[in-house]
């Protein structure tokens, strides 16, 4: 970047002091409020017949017991995301061992309450860990502490009838693997595609977003979809050598990479006007991409591209992307990629002191533990609700999420025990109860991403007539008395946990993850002047763009805090912006920079003020910025990141 096209002149003020207000926590009445998200129907319906079908068959072959415990293996469809099927049918798979393995161990131990309390907090410390260190959207631990909480209550006079059970769970469960796979037949590449076009969709956000007040959160937003697309390609194992369809997709995705690269680099250069053209074009190329198939014809757009008033270079990295989409011969250009290291090294990793992942695992897994003990040591029948109401509650992200979970659960609850008392009291048989297990589990998945609360308004009675439809004696007195008491107690015991014990822990944290991204960012810079192994700097690369989006995300969890010192941090809020615009700046320098050895050491001692000012929360202490003639736009930001730190916390 050292010529004027690749380093257009640059006033930091122009963006920096656009920036949006930082972010407000949701107060108590969020947990009420729905969500504009669009009703997942596909996904409700096949969550419905995961957990219904093993009914029905149980059913028709005289076991409606056998039947209702196969349907426990089908809650393995709910850790289904929109992955690509190669490593979908893998992550399943796994959910289901586990689904299977925690069944078991509550069927081994269901008459020893210290057992269980212990295995309570591993399962729930080992999962939450698993799908945090690996970044796996979900919910987590979930239905795996649910398999051990409902095992526990259902009879197993000896270990054949153990094994026998587990073998119905993991039939279950191997019957709702292949309805969520059931999409691969009609289109194979259907989810990764979707990752680009959502990647590309976002783009266009962005690029209509310069020179607004929401540059720096859809700047943000974009570089998170970006890394989902090129997740997506790799878990797809595609392999664009043997298919020229993939070989599209994986163009397409360097191409979005490539386009947002170019925009980093000339934002200061966009009127409002060009902007609007291009999100204009890139929409369309989304919107193309959203439904792309193997012999789909695309819309060319050339002729909309090349009459746009735009930049050359612009223009050819959109005539580029059209020509991918039309599937004509285009000479590959090699943009930046990113690699996610392998699983082993993941989980490796997140484990140390510092780690937020396992901080966070420990203590979801002691709160687990007090919770079944508690349980445990009361006389409430079917008490291992307690536990297994606490995780979810506990699942929320944040302190004031997981006070409003709380909340949601526990009105969600009681709603739902008047409709579960009116379902039991009509003392449902055979195929009917199949059917309301259908209706009701394919209900909670579509309006759940309205609100959780409403979905708890069908978990409940859905599932206790899972769990109590063997015992229609004990069903409704139960339900309508200790069900409440157990609701609450969980709640309570998720909630005051999590608030003692995890109070400040963001807030804790983000000064020195602040200062260490910074630092980073520094060393990055120098590597970029002196290191000459492409591999390594694709690895350093990849290593600071997740520290950005973890700097952001943290950020987010501090403002979902109650205490008094989350109040004050939100004075680093401009310095988060300004740190995440210098690090998305020099992700998009693919070139190196030549600098002298007196700018370096200049630079070593600045970004060790910078860092130490953001860990010490004060001003640094530098009187300026060392001047970088020929990086306007990397001096520009450094700047912008020193006026930022010019506070006291």
């Amino acid at each position: 970047m050292s010529d004027d096209k690749k380093s257009p002149t640059y006033n930091h003020t122009e963006i920096h002091h656009k920036i949006e207000a930082s972010p407000k926590a949701p107060g108590i009445k969020a947990a009420f409020r729905f969500n504009h998200a669009s009703s997942p129907w596909v996904r409700g319906i096949s969550s419905g017949l995961s957990s219904s079908l093993p009914i029905l068959i149980g059913i028709l072959f005289g076991h409606l017991q056998y039947g209702l415990i196969a349907s426990i293996g089908g809650f393995t469809y709910l850790y289904t995301k929109d992955e690509p099927y190669a490593q979908r049918a893998v992550k399943l798979f796994l959910a289901l061992l586990g689904v299977t393995l925690c069944f078991t161990l509550g069927s081994l131990f269901a008459d020893l309450a210290w057992m269980k309390t212990i295995l309570f907090g591993v399962i729930g410390a080992v999962s939450v860990y698993i799908f945090g260190a690996l970044k796996i959207p979900g919910p987590s631990a979930m239905f795996f502490v649910l398999s051990f909480a409902v095992s526990t209550s259902i009879p197993a006079p000896n270990l054949q009838a153990v094994f026998l059970h587990a073998g119905l769970v993991f039939l279950g469960g191997a019957l709702s693997w292949c309805i969520s796979m059931s999409g691969w037949l009609i289109n194979p590449r259907g989810p990764e595609t979707a990752a680009v076009a959502k990647a590309y969709r976002q783009l266009a956000s962005f690029v209509g977003s310069l020179g607004t007040e929401s540059f720096h959160a859809e700047q943000h937003k974009t570089v998170v979809e970006l890394r989902a697309a090129e997740t997506a390609m790799k878990q797809a194992k595609i392999n664009r050598k043997k298919s020229s369809f993939a070989h599209r997709l994986f163009l397409l995705n360097q191409k979005a990479e490539g386009l947002f690269i170019f925009v980093m680099a000339a934002a200061n250069d966009f009127n409002p006007a060009v902007s609007k053209k291009a999100q204009a074009v890139i929409e369309t190329f989304a919107s193309e991409m959203a439904t792309l198939k193997k012999h789909k014809k695309i819309r060319d757009v050339r002729e909309e591209i090349e009459e746009l008033s735009i930049k050359e270079e612009l223009r050819t990295l959109l005539l580029d992307v059209n020509a991918v989409l039309q599937m004509k011969e285009l000479k590959e250009t090699e943009y930046i990629q990113f690699s996610h290291g392998t699983i082993k090294s993941r989980l490796k990793a997140a484990f140390h002191k510092r780690s937020y992942v396992l901080k966070n695992a420990l203590r979801y897994g002691i709160i687990m533990i007090v919770a079944a003990a508690v349980a445990y040591t009361t006389n409430i029948p079917r008490s291992y609700w307690i536990p297994l109401t606490c995780a979810g509650v506990m699942l929320g992200a944040t302190v004031r999420a997981t006070v409003q979970r709380g909340i949601q659960r526990s009105v969600g609850t009681i709603l739902g025990i008047l409709i579960g008392t009116g379902i039991l009291m009509l003392e449902p048989t055979g195929i009917v109860i199949a059917l309301i297990v259908f209706v009701l589990q394919s209900t909670i998945e579509i309006v759940i991403v309205k609100n959780y609360a409403l979905g708890t308004l069908f978990i409940t009675p859905n599932a206790l007539l899972i769990a109590e439809s063997g015992h229609p004696d004990k069903a409704i007195s139960y339900f309508t008395s200790a069900r409440v008491i157990d609701i609450v107690i969980g709640s309570v015991i998720g909630v005051v946990g999590t608030v003692l014990v995890f109070k400040r822990a963001s807030s804790l944290r983000l000064p020195y993850l602040l200062g260490d991204v910074i630092r980073k960012e520094g060393q990055f810079l120098e590597m970029l002047s002196t290191e000459q192994d492409e591999e390594r700097i694709k690895q350093e690369r990849n290593k600071l763009q997740g520290e950005l989006v973890n700097l952001r995300a943290l950020y987010d969890n501090v403002i979902g805090e109650y205490s008094k010192t989350a109040v004050k941090l939100e004075g680093l809020w401009p310095a988060v912006v300004a740190t995440q615009q210098l690090g998305y700046m020099l992700l998009a320098s693919y070139e190196g920079y030549e600098l002298s050895e007196t700018e370096k050491r200049e630079l070593q001692e600045t970004f060790a003020q910078l860092a130490a000012a953001a860990e010490q929360k004060r001003a640094p202490k530098l009187s300026s910025v060392p001047s970088l003639k020929r990086y306007p736009i990397i001096q520009g930001e450094i700047t912008a990141l020193y006026e930022s730190l010019q506070v006291e916390i």
